[in-house]
Order: C-alpha cells, then structure tokens, then sequence
C-alpha cells in the first residue's frame, strides 16, 4: 500500500470514529478508533503495518505530551509532588522487576530474564495519551487528575531508562545499579535542560523579532509548533530524555508572562484552534495505529503450534492483574498509612485507591517501547511472544479502565446550563424587538432576529429527546409540502410573477435545509424534495426564454414593486392558512406543545410578513448583510449575560463560557470575506 493510500484511509477513519461518537456517545471514541485500527488491518490483508518507534515517539507522542504540559496546571501538579514522585519511581522499578519474574514464569517458552524484564519495564509507565482519551469522560477529583496528570508527563522517562537497562543486560550480561542509577540522573536532568534552554531561545528569539518590528502570528505560531521536536531530537542526541525534554519545553512556554496585546490575543486564539485540531488528529492516530499493529504482533503467536492458545490469553490476563494489583498495593499501603497518621478509617481512601490504580491503563507507547527490543540473543518465536504480551495486556488493561473507571467516577459535571442561556437569548431578542420600532430599515434586524431564534430553537431541541426531534422534522416535511402546493397553485392562478416565484423558491429552499434529515423517512424527503426540485426545473426550462432577454438589464429583473411585494405576502398568508388547519387537524397524532409551538412561530411570522419584510428575509439569509445587527445583538448578549452574573443567576465559569461563545461568534461576522454579491447586485438595482 503506498503511504499516501493508507494517510488517506487514516485520515478518513478519524472522521469516521468522530461521527460515530457523535451518534453514540456512550462507545469510547478511542475504543471506536482501535476497532477502525483492527478493521483497516483485517481489510488489507498480506499488509505488515510497521510502527517505527523512533518516529512514533518523535511526531505523534512529543507534540501530545508538549501540549499536554503546555496545558497543565503545573501548580496544583506540585502540590502532590511526592506521591507523583512515588508512582514515578518506586512504582515503575518494583512493576519492572515482579512483572519480568512474573512473566518469565508463566510464559510457554524459556525467555531471558532480562528479556522478560523488559516486558515489565515496557508496562510500568502509565500512558498519558491513554488516560486523557479515558479521562474526558468521567468525573475525576481535581487533586487524582493532578496526580495522574503529573505522573503521564514524567513517568516515560524513568519507564524507558528502566527499559535501557533491561536490553544492556539482555545483551552484554550484565547489570551495574550504579550505571542504571547514573543513566537515569542523567536522562532526567539533561532533559530537563534541553527543554528549559530550547523553550528560552524560542522566547528570546520571539523578542528580538518583537523589537525589530518583525513578529507575526504565523511565524510565532511555526515557532511553537517546531519547538517539540527540536527539544526532542537535541535531547535524544546527547543520550538525555526527549520525553522530559519535550514536558518542559512545555510547561516552559506557557509559565511565560501574559502580555495583554492583540498580537497575543490573536497569538493565543490560532495556537488553540491549531492545537485543539493536531491533538485530535494525533490521538485519533494513536489508537488507530494501536489496533493496526495487535493483528500484525498476534498473528505469529496464535499461528504457533509450540504452545496453546488459550494459555497464551491467559498469561496476558494474569499479567495485566498482576500490573493492576502490585500498582494498588503500592498506592493503598501509602494511603493506608496516611489514614492511620490522620486516623481516618481506610474506607474513606478506599476510591481514591481505586482510582489511581485502574487510571494507570497503558497505550501505544508500551507498544513502541518493547518495539525497541533487539532480536538479539533471542529466537524470532521468543521475540514475537513478548511483543504479543505487551500488546495484549496494553489493551487489555485500556479495556478494563473503560469499564471500571465508569463504576468508580461520576460523570463530567454539567458545564452549560441550557435554560439560563435560552433566556439571555429570549431577552437579546426582546430588545432587538424594540429596536424594530426606531429603524426605517427592518431587513437586517429581522435577520438577526432569525439567527437568535434559529439559535433559541437548537438549544431548545438539545434539550428534547429523539421523537420529539423526529415528530418536529416530519412535520416540517409536511409543512414545506404544503407551502410548494401552494406556490404552485397561485403560479397557475397567475396570481404571481416569475420573479415572484423565483423568490418564493428561495424561502421553501431554506425551509428545505431545516429539516433534519437523517430523522425522517428517506422516501418521504427524497419524493417531497425531489417533487420540489422537478417544478422548479419545468418552470425555469419554460420560463428560460423570457428569464434570458431580461438578462442584460439585471436592475429590472431584480427591482421589486410594491404590487410584488403583496402577491408574494399573499400567497404566503394563504400558505399559513393551510398549514395551520392542517396543524389542528393533527392534534392527538402529534405532541400537543410541539404543535403549539409551531403554531405560535407560524403566526409570528406572518406578523413580521405583513409587515413588509419577507423579501428582505429571504435575501439576507442567503447572503446577509446585517452586520452592525448583529454586532448590536452581541452588545446586548454580552450585557445581558453581566446582568445575570451580577445577580447571581449564573457562575462567573459559565458566564466567561457563554462570552466566549460571543467572542466566536462576532469574529466570525467581522470576517471581511463573506461573499455578499447577491445583496449588493439587488442594492445596485434600488439605485443604492
């Protein structure tokens, strides 16, 4: 398979698994992204999936750890430091040494000890990729995500220095605990300083070309994007830790003094977006590659016939008990101990035990680690057995966090509170209301009014189940039916233009694309919209010749007169006429206040109609030219949110939540690139 194939299939798969999370959020987004993994490995048969490990380590788990630290809270990390401490270093050296005795017993083929050391040493370290993905979906105590925070971004390197060890011993013979101690000071603290120096330089390097007038966003932003791997690469060149390297660089960068400036505002904004969508595509990589790389190790084992299959997948599950329980011991004997210095009963520490025990799933990074492993001194069956163990207990161990975590945490705590937002947004619409009676100009509030309450009507239908989504879509369905006959029916009647009509499509167009179709029959939108479709293409293929002598003189084509403006109205009053009998002849059929509901929009609408406005509508909502508008509705969302923080109505969190969601949408107006020529061809016919 060419690589540029299997970018594309990758890629494709992480949209995929986003989607399906999407539709079922109780699947795991990583567990859905190993079975894409396994799937894609199955599906290209005779293909070996090779994971190179200095690459993985270098382009896809420094960034993630870079913004791991760079995003951490480094703070309240250290305020637990000797237990993060503990878990760094005791933890992962006693694993080592009873997971390698462990397996060197029960595995079918006599392995090197020191080979079977390095099974533990590959699964001491906790995945901080893994734990994340996990993590999102639970409710953690803030001080056990400190915890687990600051033992992922140190952990890889004493994990690896351990694993080092292991294969110097594999292969010379021998083993010095002075050598591994001085490897292991030196990794740490040469990491610690390439990623300090790097990150210095990159922030000198920003303030020289402040100075001389030369910083830009894009430049700063290459420069931070860069930084990771040019920590790494110079760390693992003078034989330190590139993983140490590249934490610090990032907690490094961001404990740099906030300056209040534009440039950094607009700095900050691209970094996060740019970030948000890398960590994404990196941890999506992650497991996928995870599941490409389990049939690749388990093939040459399961083949065998030196041994049975069953004990193999019963050594991978006495492996990962053993990881969990000699990781449970180790943190509840410290708990305990604490509970007896503050004579508190061990109960009370009983979940947080718990909780940091089956936090320590492992990931891909186990993988890559024994992947290091030399053949060297081993047979090519004893070789493929420990790669498969790892592999096994790697996943194993990420499976069994996933169904445990959930009994042991609750879950993510509400961060929105839907009703609260849906009045602010209630009252920005009553003041806009008002500001209707003071303009000569209703088009461009009308429209503004429209997108708050198209917003109003999302966040009031999150908060519906799916029949109720679903009644409101068919519904809809009929209701744009309805509004087609009767468009048809007053074209026939000559009781509108060509011009008339034109329009009038645009409005049932917009109709068209409220409906949610993936909850109403495939049959009943395909024949309604297809139905639509073939009137408008007979009416343009027998109105062509008359549309293209108009062509030349585009001012009189588009200019409307006051005896358009009321046929067009008419017809629409006649159309709500219809579609409210046939909303009271559905009573009983449907939910009551659904009915209600659209009932009250249809006769709010038609207010606005009569009032003149519904050309402007449906202009603007194709291409929109009300912007002061809406940088008025944002004025008035963001005073409205103050007031309701003020009163206390909402959190300081939530209100900062809800401003930012503001700020999103009002840089998204201001975009100068927004294609307005319909508007402005129909402002140039007014004679504006």
């Amino acid at each position: 398979m060419h690589l540029s194939t299997l970018f594309i299939v990758l890629l494709f798969s992480l949209i995929l698994s986003n989607v399906l999370n999407r539709i079922f959020p109780r699947l795991p987004l990583p567990l859905i992204q190993i079975l894409f993994g396994l799937a894609i490995s199955i599906w290209f048969k005779g293909i070996a999936f090779e994971l190179n490990t200095e690459i993985f380590l270098a382009f896809v788990i420094a960034p993630l750890l870079f913004r791991e630290g760079e995003e951490s809270d480094i703070t309240s990390i250290l305020r637990n430091w000797k237990l993060i401490l503990f878990l760094i270093f005791p933890v992962i050296f006693v694993s080592t040494i009873v997971m390698g005795f462990l397996a060197h017993s029960v595995l079918p083929v006599v392995v090197p000890l020191s080979a079977c050391l390095a099974i533990g040493a590959a699964l001491g370290p906790t995945d901080l990729v893994a734990y994340s993905a996990i993590s999102k979906r639970f409710s953690f105590p803030k001080w056990i995500s400190y915890i687990l925070q600051g033992e992922g971004l140190l952990n890889d390197a004493s994990g690896l220095v351990a694993f080092q060890v292991t294969v110097t011993a594999l292969t010379t013979g021998a083993f010095s605990l002075a050598a591994a101690s001085l490897d292991l000071l030196v990794s740490v603290v040469g990491g610690f300083f390439i990623g300090l120096i790097a990150a210095l330089f990159n922030r000198l390097f920003l303030s020289i070309l402040d100075n001389v007038d030369a910083a830009d966003v894009t430049g700063a932003l290459l420069l931070e994007l860069v930084l990771p791997f040019v920590s790494y690469f110079i760390a693992e060149e003078i034989h330190a830790s590139g993983i140490i390297a590249v934490v610090v660089a990032g907690v490094s960068q961001a404990s740099r003094f906030k300056k209040i400036t534009v440039f950094d505002a607009r700095l900050d904004s691209v970094s996060y977006t740019i970030w948000r969508t890398i960590a994404f595509v990196l941890n999506g990589m992650v497991f996928l590659l995870l599941g490409t790389e389990i049939p690749t190790l388990a093939k040459p084992v399961l083949q065998s016939t030196a041994y049975s299959n069953l004990w193999m997948l019963l050594v991978v599950v006495l492996l990962t008990a053993a990881m969990f329980s000699i990781r449970f011991v180790m943190i509840g004997t410290v708990f305990a101990l604490r509970a007896w210095r503050t004579d508190r009963p061990f109960a009370r520490v009983l979940k947080s035990s718990l909780l940091l025990t089956f936090s320590g799933v492992k990931g891909t990074v186990s993988i890559a680690t024994i992947l290091l492993l030399p053949i060297a001194n081993m047979t090519e069956l004893e070789h493929s057995l420990l790669l498969f163990t790892v592999a096994g207990v790697t996943l194993l161990s990420f499976l069994i966090g996933i169904l445990v975590l959930p009994k042991l945490a609750g879950s993510p705590a509400a961060s929105t509170n839907p009703y609260m937002q849906i009045a602010i947004l209630n009252d920005v619409v009553s003041e806009l209301g008002k500001d209707l009676i003071q303009t000569e100009q209703p088009g461009a509030i009308y429209a503004t009014i429209d997108n708050y309450n198209q917003r109003l009507e999302n966040l009031i239908l999150e908060q519906e189940s799916n029949a109720i989504k679903e009644e409101l879509a068919n519904i809809r369905l009929m209701m744009m039916e309805i509004e087609s006959e009767g468009l048809e029916y007053a074209y026939r009647q000559n009781q509108i233009s060509n011009k008339e009509y034109r329009i009038y499509q645009r409005y049932l167009k917009g109709l068209e694309r409220r409906i949610n179709r993936s909850l109403v029959s495939s049959l009943s939108y395909a024949f309604v919209v297809s139905i639509r479709g073939l009137r408008r293409a007979f009416h343009f293929i027998l109105t062509f010749r008359d549309s293209f002598r108009k062509v030349k003189d585009y001012r009189e084509k588009l200019r409307l007169t006051e005896a358009n403006r009321d046929h067009i109205v008419e017809v629409y009053l006649t159309n709500t006429e219809q579609i409210l009998e046939a909303l009271s002849n559905l009573e009983g059929v449907y939910h009551s206040e659904l009915l209600a509901y659209l009932k009250r929009n249809r006769l709010q609408e038609a207010e606005i109609i009569q009032s003149g406005a519904f050309v402007e509508r449906v202009i603007t909502h194709l291409t929109p030219d009300n912007v002061d508008e809406m940088l008025r509705g944002y004025y008035l969302e963001r005073k409205i949110i103050a007031e309701y923080e003020q009163n206390e109505l909402i959190s300081s969190r939530y209100a900062k939540r809800l401003r930012n969601e503001v700020n999103i949408l009002e840089d998204y107006s201001l975009k100068e690139t927004s294609n307005t020529l319909t508007y402005d061809m129909i402002n140039l016919a007014r004679g504006r």
